[in-house]
């Protein structure tokens, strides 16, 4: 079983933690603004700019790489699987991730038509893919 103490994804999720409490309190502040001060105020233009500068700190790659690794977790299994899609533009940055969390290793279990996209974008970021068909004669 793997380990399931992962100091880089804990603190990942430390960090979204602190931006989802950061995101309720702004929310709460746009309501204390429109109760007090109306729609037309400039405070609740100012919270909008300040709304809208306030990005989540991670790109959905590291999220993919983070929810595959819980995930795996709780499945008490050997190795993080990967059963979402990627799109291009997450591959680098779940690659990344994973080898920021110091895990070398994963298995991909997406069934989707874009798998061989999916392969071919790993290939680019790095990895090594090693694909094993099995194939269950006599099944039925």
């Amino acid at each position: 079983m793997m380990n399931t103490n992962n100091t880089y994804f804990e603190n990942l999720y430390r960090i979204g933690c602190e931006y989802e409490a950061a995101r309720a309190e702004r929310q709460a502040r746009k309501q204390q603004i429109i109760d007090t001060l109306g729609w037309e105020s400039d405070e609740l233009k100012a919270w909008y700019e300040e709304d809208k500068a306030a990005k989540f700190p991670f790109e959905q790659g590291a999220c993919k790489a983070y929810r595959a690794w819980k995930s795996s977790i709780s499945r008490q299994e050997d190795e993080v699987e990967m059963d979402d899609f990627l799109w291009e533009k997450e591959v680098g940055e779940f690659v990344d991730t994973l080898r920021q969390a110091e895990i070398a290793t994963f298995v991909y279990t997406n069934q989707s038509t874009a798998v061989m996209e999916n392969l071919h974008q790993f290939a680019a970021a790095g990895c090594n893919t090693t694909l094993f068909f099995c194939v269950c004669v006599g099944a039925t």
